[in-house]
């Protein structure tokens, strides 16, 4: 007689359970990793050897813990790298702050059960950001205003994270459109910037995704270009989401944003 193929519910819970635990002895050995690399730049100095490990060790939190049901472990891995990738200079604040997020992870992991996403929201953006480089803290008012930018291009996203940094306003950079819409579903962000052209969505679909859903349909969007949009992508361009032009014109169109939106 031919064993069955089915797999009970009750065996679904166990390798569900399983692969949980698996992933928290991972995430916990990675933590743990993360902190020795730490206390090695604290003695040693940051070199790019040390920095890329990091990197690594967060880059994998983010990509595996929603996966495994853990959300936060996601958002706060994902803010991490975000936060590494737009380091000028390491210093004493790049490794209290990096420090910081380890600590959050830390305390993820050793919760019994997860948060709910108002809580992650409220964690996640307590968490550190870059204070602007170009400007002195006095000239610069630093705001509580987070800006989701959502763009395939890392260089891009460099160079438009140093200009909005500029203005006072904190930058939580992600390259998929997915990871862009769940981000903005759980973190709820005060304003999206996303690039017109990406894989699987435009950043129109985006938008129109976010001003579908009951959390986020208020969130101010606007889309990134080089170019025109053609009157298609217009039509579907929900009501009061500007265009904002990339290089040289990004500035002045962001400030008009700023306004438009109130954000400043």
């Amino acid at each position: 007689m031919k064993a069955s193929g089915k797999v009970s519910g009750a065996n679904i819970d166990e390798l569900t359970q399983k692969a949980e635990l698996e992933f928290h002895d991972e995430a916990t050995t990675r933590l743990a990793e993360m902190n020795r690399l730490l206390d090695q730049i604290a003695a040693d100095g940051a070199s790019d050897e040390y920095l890329s490990d990091l990197l690594g060790h967060a880059h994998n939190l983010r990509i595996t813990g929603s996966s495994f049901g853990f959300p936060a472990i996601t958002l706060i891995a994902q803010r991490m790298e975000s936060y590494l990738n737009d380091l000028g200079q390491w210093g004493d604040k790049a490794q209290r702050d990096t420090q910081e997020f380890c600590d959050a992870l830390g305390q993820m992991l050793e919760r019994k059960s997860q948060p709910d996403d108002d809580e992650i929201a409220q964690l996640v953006r307590s968490l550190p950001s870059h204070v602007s480089r170009t400007f002195s803290p006095g000239e610069v008012e630093i705001r509580n205003v987070e800006i989701l930018l959502v763009t395939p291009a890392r260089s891009v996203a460099k160079i438009l994270s140093k200009q909005i940094m500029a203005c006072g306003f904190r930058v939580n950079s992600v390259h998929d459109p997915i990871e862009g819409l769940t981000t903005a579903l759980r973190l709820r962000p005060d304003m999206i910037i996303t690039s017109q052209v990406m894989k699987g969505l435009t950043g129109v679909d985006l938008i129109r995704a976010v001003k579908a859903v009951a959390v986020t349909e208020k969130i101010p969007c606007a889309v990134l270009t080089s170019q025109e949009l053609d009157s298609a992508d217009f039509n579907r361009l929900p009501a009061g989401s500007p265009v904002l032009r990339s290089g040289s014109n990004f500035a002045d169109d962001f400030a008009k944003v700023v306004t438009q939106f109130g954000l400043g």
